[in-house]
């Protein structure tokens, strides 16, 4: 019996190796924001707003390229965990101003931290060399788009 992952693999074997990969990175990174107290996406959320704090959704929304619904509904839970705060902008009084509280910024390097773990065990069994080439041509992919 043929399954339809060994038909996926023989008629788009780049295009299924990408997939099974990102399913095991995304996997193990989505494990360390757990235990961080994250869902997966919100760590980028916390590393642009500590690089620019006081900033607004709008402004997020355009920096890290997620869609308005969703940066709102991360910010909302990550308020109400204790990451982020929200306060009216006193020149405009309908803008909220984003910054992180003490948690989101306890939580920074420990993101970094994670991403880096992450990185470190895709590519553990390639020499750095490997790894670097593996960047480079995952960039030439991501171009072609």
């Amino acid at each position: 019996m043929t399954t339809g992952r060994q038909v996926a693999a023989e008629h788009g074997p780049v295009g299924y190796a990408l997939a099974q990969a990102t399913r095991a990175h995304r996997a193990d990174l989505q494990h360390r924001m757990a235990q961080l107290g994250l869902h997966l996406g919100q760590e980028l959320l916390i590393v642009d707003i500590h690089h620019n704090p006081d900033t607004t959704q709008a402004e997020l929304v355009q920096r890290i390229g997620m869609e308005q619904p969703t940066i709102a509904k991360a910010l909302t839970r990550m308020e109400r965990s204790g990451f982020v705060q929200r306060t009216a902008d006193p020149a405009d009084r309908r803008v909220a101003r984003v910054r992180l509280t003490e948690r989101g910024e306890a939580a920074v390097p420990a993101i970094m931290a994670a991403w880096s773990k992450t990185d470190e065990r895709s590519t553990a069994a390639l020499t750095e060399a490997e790894a670097a080439e593996l960047t480079r041509l995952l960039n030439i992919v991501r171009d072609s788009f």
